[in-house]
């Protein structure tokens, strides 16, 4: 079978159709499912599209569930990454080159992506190629490229900005920002290659002094200053004097900069080894003792100012390394006097420590010195218990007796107002920009910003957050985290692709902060884009967008404002009314952090309530057969390389199955080179069977209705959930697994029973592999495509009786006994089963017994003047029940064995009787309810 024919066949069926181009249908329920844009900087990789066919399988489902679905796409190109390749490329950096050259970019094309432009072109084209090819339900009359490249879309993200500036949620301020010197630009997490979800941190710079010079020491813990028993500086290190605003500092090279960025009047005096300070006091004007400079080679120049403070009592990595100098001084060029009078200060009670929470932790966990990886946990631990249960001694002044978390703000501002410490910001951890430079932290005082930090806007989001459906439903408090978290965020910056700022022009809007509401644009797009329609961009005025979106105004007057026909702008109005909001949005997990979270804050901000998102689905990132895929090591596959290894159906199942929930899921290469060859035989058994078989209803046919409608039932609810992995192993592989076992039980199927099975088995299928079903549907003489029938749907009267299964699970079980009796006595070469069931009296017995204590028991069997009859046996066998906690089946085991008696002698290989008089050891006694007795003659 030529699986790719067969997915052009349909894939040209869907485009000459526009199959998935909904209307306006007034009365008919909608969904509206999104998709964030992927960024057009390279090809599509499999990782975003497993979020995107996590949308578009819902989508489908949602279709065959009845409603009326819209799934737009678009291409993001807003940003300063694509900027930043085309100029490498124009400079001839050989990284960038060889870059497009492993994507699989022709060489003679590659001086094109000297101009950004062309990139948008590119990789807009065949991302829409690749989505096309593995069957996406897109509506691709609505997708659009943003940036001022679409005019029209530029109008809307500009309207977009000057309503959130009338509200007061766009401001100007100051504000640390990541940074890209390069670039000269804050560095969202789209425009990083390294450090997504990195933020300015607050740490403080605690003035220790060395005659007129500052030493300031980076620390997350001011409270500790009071327990510092020495500085460490790297010996190996070059550090400067620089004249920092009317202090003379000491810091490292790499710190000039930084103080620089954050407003620090800073120059530079002279270069000083620190081999030449170790051994020198200084002073700590907290407590006004003094202590000594030790050595340290795992001070890190580049963090923090490059002088760090050791407080031994409370941080392990210094006492490991104050413990390292003691047992040998001279490994570090000190002699024993130097450290003879350091003595450990205690600042903070915690539970399960005494005063020495450093130490004990060391000792206690065996660390053997200051490059021991266990610091790092120990380290974490320490900090965190301190911090949130730690209660300051009297070692801290006026602070003693309060906990550390409350009594933090009082002791910095009051350091600060002091002279004692100054306020500084660190990345912790590294940054990098698209463009490969090293990012930082920057002060910048004339830049915009989304007020996401005003309390009124939080309680808004927090509102529109409790409302919403989210999958799964664990992810809403890290959304409630983020949502109180999330400070003022840097909206616009000075260089890359985008929309100019409306009211200051020096600006262009930053990526992340343009991409909040589009989601409305989809409802309209198809009208302003078409050139059939003749809309300027320089028609869609604030006027127009407010009537449209938000119902100010009246058609008759913004038709007059801005010469667009009024049936058009009323007939944008209901598709926006009748789309609005959208339903469900599918993202990574990485985006809960951002994007996400200002799409709740910025739809609150402009659309009423009723307009507010109603739900959100996030996921986990796609690793590749195990490992996380990253470009660096090579092992990403993008989706045009999988479709041309597996083709599309394949891949859809393979990228479904690799998980659900929060889980990072898996690309299986193995499970994806076999999914075609079970897709191609589902193919062959449902053309060969459909519509064929007798006529009879037996137990075997009744069986296979009752598992596969469960499966049916388990399968919608798995899908409703989202939980397509589960949806797979339900509708799919338990109902195959189902399958084969009938077919084996029963070679010649139920005529109605396997045509409904085929036809339920293809429509689950559908949403996953459309392209098959499609064909099989279309083989089947099926209406339509299989695409808008209806999802199964079950009769709870075919699963309310368990019977059914217990019957076959009875006779799978007597199968079983036999062939382990014929294999522990050796008799395969026998040729005579003889199967028994109970006496009738013992089924009776056993439905009085049932659920009763021994007593109560005894007492309702001997009551029946039956049960009498049997003597001792009765007695004997109602023990049995009620020890062993028997229970009664409702199998008429005698039926189910006599149907199915041509079907066990060739599974065993033998002639079998049931309840046969000939029964020469009295077998028959033995037998109980659901225990037939066997007998083999050999």
């Amino acid at each position: 079978m030529d699986f790719r024919a067969i997915e052009n066949k349909w894939q040209k069926r869907y485009e000459e159709t526009k199959a998935f181009e909904p209307s306006v249908e007034p009365g008919k329920p909608k969904y509206f499912v999104t998709y964030p844009y992927p960024y057009m900087n390279g090809y599509f990789h499999i990782g975003r599209a497993f979020s995107g066919l996590r949308a578009e399988v819902l989508a489908r489902y949602k279709l065959m569930q009845g409603f009326n679905v819209l799934f737009p796409f678009a291409f993001h190109c807003t940003g300063t990454p694509i900027v930043a390749a085309a100029e490498r490329i124009a400079e001839g950096e050989k990284k960038q080159i060889e870059i497009l050259k492993r994507a699989g970019i022709p060489e003679e094309e590659i001086p094109k992506f000297a101009d950004p432009v062309y990139w948008t072109q590119y990789f807009s084209k065949a991302t829409r190629e690749d989505l096309k090819r593995v069957g996406a339900a897109i509506d691709w009359s609505r997708a659009f490229i943003t940036t001022s490249l679409n005019p029209h879309y530029d109008s809307f993200i500009k309207w977009q900005f000057r309503k959130l500036k009338e509200g007061g949620y766009v401001v100007m301020g100051e504000h640390p920002v990541v940074w890209c010197p390069h670039c000269k630009s804050p560095v969202g997490d789209h425009g990083r290659l390294e450090g997504e979800g990195v933020t300015p941190e607050e740490i403080y710079l605690i003035k220790f002094r060395l005659g007129e010079t500052i030493l300031p020491c980076g620390t997350y813990r001011p409270e500790t200053a009071y327990g510092v028993t020495n500085l460490w500086l790297n010996p190996d290190v070059t550090y400067i004097r620089a004249k920092v605003n009317d202090e003379e500092w000491l810091v490292s090279k790499e710190t000039l900069d930084k103080l620089a960025n954050q407003k620090y009047v800073a120059s530079f005096i002279e270069e000083v080894r620190g081999r030449d300070l170790i051994g020198k006091m200084v002073l700590n004007q907290v407590t006004g003792m003094e202590v000594p400079i030790l050595p340290a080679v795992f001070v890190d120049p580049a963090v923090g100012t490059g002088v760090v403070m050791s407080v031994p009592a409370h941080a392990p990595y210094d006492y490991a390394a104050l413990r390292d100098i003691e047992n040998d001084p001279a490994r570090f060029g000190l002699t024993p006097d130097v450290i003879s009078g350091i003595k450990l200060i205690p600042l903070i009670t915690i539970e399960g420590f005494g005063k020495f929470p450093a130490k004990e932790i060391v000792e206690r966990m065996n660390i053997k010195g200051q490059d021991d990886p266990k610091l790092e946990e120990a380290t974490k631990e320490i900090y965190k218990k301190e911090f949130h249960t730690g209660v300051l001694n009297e070692n801290c002044g006026k602070y003693a007796g309060r906990k550390v978390m409350d009594a933090k703000l009082e002791l910095v501002s009051d350091f600060v107002h002091s002279g004692k410490a100054a306020i500084f910001y660190e990345l912790p951890q590294q940054v990098v920009c698209r463009c490969l430079t090293k990012c930082v932290v920057k002060i910048v005082s004339d830049q915009w910003f989304l007020n996401y930090s005003n309390p009124i806007w939080k309680a808004q989001a927090h509102k529109a957050l409790d409302a919403m459906a989210l999958y799964p439903d664990k992810v809403r408090k890290q959304f409630e985290y983020v949502l109180d978290w999330l400070k003022d965020w840097a909206c616009t910056r000075e260089y890359g692709l985008g929309t100019e700022l409306p009211w200051d022009k020096r600006w262009v809007i930053e990526s992340l902060s343009d991409s909040t509401i589009y989601m409305a644009y989809y409802t309209i797009s198809k009208y302003l884009q078409d050139p059939a329609l003749g809309i300027r961009p320089e028609q869609l005025s604030d006027e127009f967008f407010d009537f449209v979106f938000l119902g100010k105004g009246t058609a008759d007057e913004v038709s007059k404002k801005t010469g667009i026909e009024q049936g058009l702008i009323l007939k944008m109005r209901d598709e926006f009314e009748y789309w609005y909001p959208f339903d469900m949005r599918c993202s990574g997990k990485d985006l809960v952090q951002n994007h996400l979270s200002f799409c709740i804050f910025n739809h609150t901000a402009i659309f009423p309530e009723r307009h507010w998102p109603r739900g959100m689905s996030v996921n986990g990132f796609l690793q590749l057969d195990g490992q996380k895929m990253s470009s660096s090591r090579g092992n990403v596959y993008t989706l045009r390389q999988v479709l041309d290894m597996y083709g599309a159906d394949a891949t859809r199942l393979t990228l479904m199955y690799g998980g659900e929930g929060l889980e990072d899921p898996n690309w299986d290469s193995e499970f994806a080179r076999t999914a075609w060859s079970k897709l191609a035989q589902w193919y062959d058994f449902a053309i060969e069977n459909y519509g064929k078989g007798r006529d009879d209803v037996k137990y075997i046919d009744r069986w296979l209705e009752s598992v596969a409608t469960k499966s049916i039932k388990l399968t919608r609810e798995a899908m409703d959930a989202m939980n397509f992995r589960t949806a797979i192993q339900r509708g799919y592989f338990d109902m195959q697994r189902y399958l084969r076992w009938y077919i084996r039980r029963s070679p010649v199927p139920n005529r109605r029973i396997i045509s409904w099975f085929i036809e339920a088995q293809t429509k689950i299928l559908a949403p996953f592999t459309p392209h098959i079903c499609e064909e099989i549907w279309e083989k089947l003489g099926g209406s339509g495509f299989i695409a808008k029938a209806p999802y199964p749907t079950w009769d709870e009267k075919k699963i309310a009786d368990e019977t059914i299964e217990r019957s076959e699970d009875f006779l799978r079980k007597v199968i079983e006994d036999i062939q382990e009796i014929i294999t522990v006595a050796n008799l395969s070469e026998a040729k005579d089963a003889y199967i028994y069931t109970s006496e009738e009296w013992k089924y009776k017995a056993l439905q009085l017994a049932t659920g009763k204590n021994m007593g109560d028991a005894m007492k309702a069997v001997m009551a029946d003047p039956e049960m009498r009859k049997h003597g001792k046996e009765v007695s004997r066998y109602v023990q049995k029940v009620v020890s062993e906690r028997l229970v009664p089946s409702g199998v008429d085991e005698a039926a189910v064995l006599n149907e199915a008696k041509d079907f066990i002698a060739s599974e065993i290989g033998m002639n079998v009787h049931i309840n046969s008089e000939f029964d020469p050891q009295g077998k028959r006694k033995h037998a109980i309810p659901g225990r037939p007795a066997i007998f083999i003659q050999s």
